[in-house]
């Protein structure tokens, strides 16, 4: 059930009962559906999409323990992509193009891997989910929370503008409720136990991989092994980027645009 709606600056939000966990969706624009999950960390909003938004009905749902959903966080990415299937299902959205980044990557490829029946085009922005040893994922639930946003971004600005504010309690306490809520997911399916690697084959429709070659979370290294694991997979690499590859290069969002509608 729909327990509340609201238009936002650029964003229509509204509130879905999901099996119990009030999930706050935000759409913008019309025509193909292009369904987003978002990574560990909601701090910098989603504005970013909307030059996608112009040619395509843009779906955000906030993960259970992120952003302006509810909680309980959900115990591992194959919980949460059965729960953004039934957040899919409540909107009537049959077929969609797929977008995921970071541990929203790990989710959307795992619903890929299930089926991709319903999966026009898939995605993955620095996903994270692969074991890969000689290029290892950094586990930012161990790195000092002062140190966590020059792993994020070269660009402090991202966080903080220049002579914005200090961050609100509000704000740090929303930063510590995802990091728990992260923490949840991980533990229950930590990126190395995760075997999502043996079924990557089952992913048979167009995949683009967008990458930043300094991201210091998730090695661009890695986007070989992705894509090498995938039937139709190609690499997008941006020079100088980091793992906040959106918001700090708006060509991002372009590169998606060409990719959906070709």
């Amino acid at each position: 059930m729909t327990t509340s709606t609201s238009k936002g600056a650029g964003f229509q939000e509204t509130s879905l009962d999901i099996n119990g966990i009030e999930t706050m969706v935000l759409t913008a624009g019309a025509g193909d559906p292009v369904v987003f999950f978002h990574g560990a960390g909601t701090a910098s909003g989603f504005d970013w999409l909307l030059p996608v938004a112009e040619r395509f009905r843009v779906i955000v749902a906030n993960h259970p323990g992120f952003g302006r959903s509810g909680g309980p966080a959900l115990p591992g990415v194959d919980h949460l992509a059965r729960h953004h299937l039934d957040v899919l299902d409540r909107l009537g959205v049959a077929r969609f193009h797929l977008v995921g980044q970071s541990m929203g990557g790990w989710t959307a490829a795992t619903l890929a891997s299930y089926s991709t029946h319903r999966i026009v085009k898939l995605a993955l922005v620095a996903p994270v989910g692969l074991d890969v040893p000689e290029h290892p994922t950094v586990n930012l639930l161990a790195v000092p929370p002062a140190e966590v946003p020059g792993y994020l971004t070269a660009n402090p600005a991202i966080f903080a503008p220049p002579g914005a504010p200090p961050p609100s309690a509000e704000f740090l306490a929303a930063r510590m409720r995802e990091a728990e809520s992260f923490a949840t997911v991980q533990k229950h399916g930590l990126t190395h136990e995760s075997g999502l690697g043996r079924w990557l084959h089952r992913i048979d429709v167009p995949t683009l991989l967008l990458w930043g070659d300094a991201d210091r979370v998730v090695p661009f290294a890695q986007a070989a092994v992705w894509a090498a694991a995938m039937p139709k997979a190609t690499i997008k690499r941006f020079a100088g980027a980091g793992h906040l590859l959106f918001e700090e290069r708006p060509e991002a969002a372009s590169a998606l645009v060409d990719f959906f509608r070709d």
